[in-house]
Order: C-alpha cells, then structure tokens, then sequence
C-alpha cells in the first residue's frame, strides 16, 4: 500500500534508516565535490551543520526541523528537503537524530577528515584569523602563515610558523596544503591566487576587496566584509522604508 505524503510540519517517516548507517555508505551520501549539491544548498548545509553542532555539545539528541528552522530563520520544508538528499531521517513526532545527521553533514561538505591550510597575509586581518579557533574544530588545520614583513618572518604565531611569502611554492608541496586563507590588500592578490594555485592550492578563501581571475580547478570563495555591510545597510533601509 503506498504511503500517504507527510503533513505540514511533521518529521520524516521512521522506517528508513539514515545512510549513514547502510551497508555501504560511501556512496549513498551525496557531496558537493561530486556536484550533486548545488552551491546554496551547500551554504545552508553549513549552517546546519554549525547549529546541530551547538545541540550536540549541549547534549541534545534529536531535534525538530521546526527548531532548527526557528534558529536559523528558513521553514520547516525547506529544511526537509535539503535534508532529504541523505535520505530520510528520523522519526515521526520525535525529529532528527543529532549526532547521525552531523556525521552525514560532515561527510557531504568534505569536512569528515582534515584539511591542510595556509594563511597568506598577517595584517591586522589575518592576525585575528590565526588565532580563530573555528578553523580547527572544523577540521581545517592551519599550517603555517605566510608574510612579506621581515619582522615577523621566521617568528610563530598561536604556534603556527611564519615563513617568507617567497617560500611559498617551496613549502606548500612539504605541508600538503590544499586550502588557503588570502588576507592582503587588493593589489597583490591576483598573482598570490595565480602562485597559490600552480603550487598546488586547490582552494581559497579570499578576503581581499578584489575578485580574483578564475582559474580552472581553482574554487574561490569571496569574503569581502565592506560589501557584507553593504547588504545589511541595505536590508535595515529597506527594512524601514516598507515600515
């Protein structure tokens, strides 16, 4: 007999387990490297992920997507259908189990292992990043610092070496790296981006007031926090305009 669809606001069906429970897992949980979760989806995947976090350290189990939407401002089906990408979880009337969905999350945005990092740049800017105790937590292992003041060369930072921006093809290759943090002014940081990437970064995330030139195999994401408050000047205006 087939099944009724679900009603408004209830939780998924309990008689399908969550995938990462199945015979073979590494396969049935969808991620962003293989394509198969476009790039907003993606972004809320994270925020999921930071907040179910939050639960589990507070040593909740199960949780309603009504809870995590009312946290996160987005509906309970929006928030149903992403999830649905894993599979169904959960259990009708109870929620999501916790601890299986930060496992699925993890997995489907490349943050179940670790990831070798370097942060070019140590400003003012990348002087707080260094000391962001996120990135680690995340997965995401700060390797070594990379700056052209000759003062701070060849010190530590939070016990991260600082080695000379010239040092860059040589050390990415011995540290693993696949990922960077670029916090330096505009100017330098297309060709820092063009050195980082033919020395073997795969990734960067780029805090520079700039967009970098697109390079194939290269994923950018752009954190420009001037613009960022230009969206939300924009969002209080409007926000008093239709008031």
């Amino acid at each position: 007999m087939p099944q009724r669809p679900n009603r408004p606001g209830e939780e998924p069906p309990a008689s399908v387990s969550s995938p990462q429970h199945s015979s073979d897992t590494s396969d049935a949980v969808p991620t962003v490297e293989s394509g198969a979760i476009p790039a907003a989806t993606a972004h809320r995947l994270g925020l999921y992920l930071r907040e179910l976090q939050h639960f589990q350290r507070a040593g909740i189990a199960t949780i309603k997507s009504s809870a995590l939407g009312h946290r996160l401002g987005l509906s309970d089906s929006q928030i149903r259908r992403d999830l649905a990408l894993f599979g169904e979880f959960g259990k009708r009337g109870v929620g999501y189990e916790v601890a299986g969905l930060v496992d699925a999350l993890r997995k489907a945005l490349g943050t179940d292992g670790t990831w070798n990092t370097i942060l070019v740049g140590l400003g003012n800017l990348g002087s707080a990043l260094v000391r962001y105790r996120g990135f680690q937590q995340q997965g995401f292992v700060l390797r070594a610092v990379f700056e052209s003041d000759p003062t701070k060369i060849g010190t530590e930072v939070n016990g991260i070496p600082v080695f000379s921006i010239d040092a860059l093809e040589e050390k990415i290759p011995q540290l693993n790296a696949r990922l960077a943090v670029l916090a330096v002014p505009a100017e330098p940081a297309p060709a820092l981006a063009r050195r980082l990437s033919d020395a073997g970064i795969s990734g960067i995330l780029n805090f520079a007031p700039v967009s970098l030139p697109v390079q194939k195999e290269l994923a950018i994401v752009d954190v420009d926090l001037a613009v960022e408050l230009q969206r939300l000047a924009f969002a209080v205006a409007n926000s008093d305009r239709s008031g």
